[in-house]
């Protein structure tokens, strides 16, 4: 199965707000994976890495503010792809881990 490039950029992006959503819980692990989705994007759109790079540094931050720096850094991201952020994504990705994290305690 072949994937065309809106569908890369889609996962990938959705990649990313899967990792923004777990910055609200803790410290994010700093995977390939998660380097390949910032990567590819970059490559999509090659002007500024701040944006990216923001991102990757949020994931580790230490304080309470790790979800809003990531957050943050993601809608850089896709506004320097030129894509309009659905907050029902991110909502639905919330919602998601909200749900597992509450039957992991039951």
């Amino acid at each position: 199965m072949r994937f065309a490039g809106d569908h890369l950029r889609s996962k990938a992006l959705l990649a990313l707000e899967e990792a923004t959503q777990e910055c609200r819980y803790g410290q994010v692990p700093r995977t390939f994976a998660i380097r390949f989705a910032l990567a590819y994007l970059w490559s999509l759109a090659p002007t500024s890495r701040k944006p990216f790079d923001e991102f990757w540094q949020a994931l580790v931050q230490p304080d309470m503010w790790r979800f809003s720096s990531a957050d943050r850094a993601l809608s850089g991201i896709y506004r320097q792809l030129g894509i309009e952020r659905d907050d029902e994504v991110g909502m639905a990705m919330r919602a998601r881990y909200q749900d597992a994290r509450k039957a992991a305690k039951e």
